[in-house]
């Protein structure tokens, strides 16, 4: 188990997206439960990360890198916001039966459970 702490905007998001993108393209299956970011942002800086150029400028070579990217073992969760515990591990659980998950990031734990002091940082 790996648990990256500090302030919102310190990085911990970017580091364990550029992780799992690592851990997935070594082939280990990767659920995540982001509940601070909705998937769709999440999806498009892991998609800019995986394909190691900006792709807003690189128009032309968006299809190739996200056929590359869909491919990968990375599978994310539904939820954003606070979620009960046991509803979100109910979900880990179904997914690591389904989709043989071995590495699962729940980002951002004090979202999922509500305790965010300042709720203008969820979806930054």
């Amino acid at each position: 188990m790996t648990i990256l702490t500090g302030p919102t905007g310190s990085g911990k998001t970017t580091f364990i997206s550029e992780y799992s993108l690592d851990l997935a393209m070594q082939g280990v299956s990767t659920l995540w439960g982001s509940f601070e970011i909705r998937n769709a942002r999440l999806a498009r800086t892991m998609l800019q990360q995986f394909a190691g150029v900006l792709l807003d400028t690189n128009v032309e070579r968006f299809d190739h890198w996200a056929d590359k990217f869909e491919k990968l073992p990375l599978y994310f969760m539904t939820f954003h916001g606070q979620q009960a515990v046991k509803v979100v591990m109910e979900t880990v659980e179904h997914a690591t039966y389904v989709h043989d998950i071995s590495h699962v990031i729940v980002d951002n734990v004090q979202f999922m459970m509500g305790l965010s002091e300042d709720p203008k940082h969820i979806d930054r």
